[in-house]
C-alpha cells in the first residue's frame, strides 16, 4: 500500500508541476519579481542618469597633444637671414572645465628649428598656465551650476517614475486578478441557474406526460435551460480571455494550466471598505503617501532654472583669458656663426633664468537682430507650456483619485446594501413562486421572471464588489504607500 501511494504521488507531480495556482499573492510575488516592462522603466531612468553623468564628465580632466612639422626649400629675401626649413612643434597639455564658468589649462609647448649647416636644434620651451573665465552669460558657473542641477533633479525624477510605474503595474495586475475571481462569481452562480434549469425542464417534461403540463410550457423551461447554458459559455469565454491576458503578462505562464485559488470576497470587501474609511478620515490630500508629491516638486524646479537658462540664448558672450608664461630657450654659440640648441638646455634655461610673463585679453560677442530673441522667447514659451502641463496633469489626477475615492465609495457601498437587500427579498420571493408554481397557481414565466430578476441582482452585486476594489486599488496606483491592510505594499 506505502508503495502504491508513493507510485501515486509521482504521477501526480507532473500535473502539479504544470499547474499554476491563480492567487492574489502569487500574482504580486510575480509582479514585484517579473515585471516585464521593468526594462523599459529602467530605460527611462538611465536616460536622465547618462545625461547626467556626460555632463558631469565635463567637468573632468582632459589631457591633449599635438605635432607639427614644417619643411620648406624657399631663399632667405636677404642673404644673412636664415630660412627654418626643418622645423617640429610639440605641445602637450591639461585641460579642466569647472561648473564656475572657468577653464583650466596647464601645457608645455616645444618649438625645435634648423636651418642648413649653421643652425641645428635650436628650441624654444614654454610652459603655460591659463584660465577662461565666463564674465556674463555663465558667470560663477550660474547656467552651467543650472543644467547641471537640472539633470540631477530629473535623474531623480526618473527614479520616483520607475517607483511609481512598478505600483501601477503591480495594481494592474491585481485588477486583473479581481476580475477573474468575479467571473468566477459569475460561473457559480449561472450554473447554479443552470442546473435549475435542467431540473425545471425535466420535470414540466413529466408534468406533460401527465397531463399536467402543456408543450409550451416545457418548450419554455427548455428554452430557458439553452438561454442560461448561453449565459454561462459566455461567462466561460470570458475566463479564457481573461486567462489570456493573464499569460501576456507572464509568458512562462503559457506551458501552465491555471487555476483559480481559494478566495474570500467578503473579506476582501470588509478590507477596502476599511480603507475607504480611512480614506475618507483624510480631509486634505495626503500627499505624504505619493511619490508624485516629489516629482512636481521637482518638475517646478526644473522649470523655473529651464527658463534661467532659456534667457540666455542671445545673451553676451564676455570672457577673460589670462595666461602666465615661462619660456626657456637653448641656442648656443662659439663663434657667433654656429648655433646649437637642445630640449634639455631650454628647460635648464627656464629653470636658471626668469623669464616669466603674463598676458590677458578679452573677448566679446554681442548678438544683434531679431532672430536670436525671437527664438529665445519661443524657448521660454515651450519651457513653460510644457512644465506646466506635466505639472498640472500630475496635480489634478492626485486631487481628482483622493476626491473620488472619498465620494464614490461610500455610494457604492450603500449600493451594495440595497442590492444585497433586493437579493434576499428577492429569494425569499423565489422559494414563494416554486411553491405556487408547484401547486399550478401561477404560470411558468412568473416564476422564470422572478429567477431572472434574482440573477440580475446577484451579477450586479458582484460588478459593484468589483468596482470597489477597482476604485480602491486606482488609488493606491496614486497613493503608493497609503497605510491599510489592503494595499500589499
Amino acid at each position: 500500500m506505502k508503495y502504491a501511494f508513493s507510485f501515486l504521488f509521482v504521477l501526480a507531480l507532473p500535473a502539479f508541476a504544470n499547474s499554476f495556482i491563480i492567487t492574489e499573492d502569487s500574482l504580486s510575488e510575480k509582479a514585484k519579481a517579473q515585471n516585464p516592462s521593468l526594462s523599459e522603466i529602467e530605460a527611462t531612468y538611465l536616460s536622465s542618469q547618462i545625461e547626467a553623468e556626460e555632463l558631469k564628465d565635463k567637468f573632468g580632466y582632459e589631457f591633449y597633444s599635438g605635432v607639427n612639422h614644417f619643411h620648406t626649400k624657399e631663399k632667405a629675401l636677404i642673404t644673412f637671414q636664415p630660412v627654418f626649413s626643418n622645423t617640429n612643434q610639440y605641445k602637450v597639455g591639461v585641460k579642466k572645465y569647472t561648473k564656475y564658468g572657468m577653464v583650466l589649462d596647464l601645457n608645455r609647448s616645444v618649438d625645435i628649428r634648423s636651418a642648413d649647416e649653421n643652425y641645428n636644434d635650436l628650441t624654444t620651451t614654454i610652459d603655460e598656465f591659463g584660465v577662461q573665465i565666463d564674465l556674463w552669460r555663465d558667470f560663477m558657473g550660474a547656467m552651467t551650476k543650472s543644467k547641471f542641477d537640472n539633470l540631477q533633479d530629473l535623474k531623480t525624477k526618473d527614479k520616483y517614475q520607475e517607483e511609481i510605474s512598478k505600483k501601477i503595474f503591480e495594481v494592474n495586475v491585481r485588477r486583473l486578478y479581481w476580475a477573474i475571481v468575479s467571473n468566477e462569481e459569475k460561473i457559480r452562480i449561472t450554473s447554479s441557474l443552470y442546473k435549475m434549469a435542467l431540473k425545471q425542464a425535466a420535470a414540466a417534461t413529466e408534468r406533460k406526460a401527465n397531463s399536467i403540463a402543456d408543450s409550451a410550457e416545457v418548450a419554455r423551461f427548455k428554452s430557458l435551460t439553452q438561454q442560461r447554458k448561453g449565459a454561462l459559455l459566455s461567462y466561460e469565454y470570458q475566463r479564457e480571455v481573461l486567462y489570456k491576458n493573464l499569460r501576456d503578462i507572464f509568458p512562462e505562464l503559457n506551458l501552465k494550466d491555471l487555476k483559480l485559488g481559494k478566495f474570500n470576497i467578503n473579506k476582501t470587501i470588509f478590507e477596502v471598505l476599511s480603507c475607504s474609511a480611512k480614506i475618507d478620515s483624510q480631509k486634505s490630500v495626503p500627499y505624504e503617501h505619493s511619490r508624485y508629491d516629489e516629482v512636481i516638486g521637482l518638475l517646478k524646479s526644473v522649470k523655473q532654472r529651464q527658463i534661467k537658462i532659456d534667457k540666455t540664448y542671445d545673451n553676451i558672450d564676455f570672457k577673460l583669458d589670462l595666461k602666465l608664461q615661462r619660456v626657456g630657450v637653448a641656442s648656443e654659440t662659439d663663434d657667433d656663426i654656429n648655433y646649437e640648441g637642445s630640449y634639455e638646455d631650454s628647460v635648464k634655461d627656464f629653470i636658471e633664468n626668469d623669464r616669466s610673463g603674463v598676458s590677458a585679453g578679452i573677448s566679446l560677442n554681442i548678438p544683434f537682430g531679431e532672430d536670436k530673441k525671437g527664438t529665445t522667447a519661443v524657448k521660454e514659451s515651450l519651457t513653460e507650456k510644457r512644465f506646466e502641463a506635466s505639472i498640472s496633469k500630475i496635480e489634478t489626477n492626485v486631487v481628482s483619485t483622493h476626491k473620488q475615492v472619498r465620494s464614490t465609495v461610500p455610494i457604492l457601498n450603500s449600493l451594495i446594501g440595497v442590492q444585497r437587500e433586493n437579493s434576499k427579498q428577492l429569494k425569499i420571493r423565489v422559494k414563494e413562486m416554486k411553491k405556487k408554481y408547484s401547486q399550478a397557481r401561477i404560470p411558468e414565466y412568473a416564476l422564470i421572471q422572478d429567477e431572472d430578476m434574482l440573477l440580475q441582482s446577484d451579477l450586479i452585486i458582484i460588478d459593484t464588489q468589483l468596482q470597489i476594489v477597482n476604485t480602491i486599488l486606482d488609488y493606491f496606483a496614486v497613493f503608493s504607500t497609503f497605510p491599510c491592510n489592503f494595499n500589499r505594499n
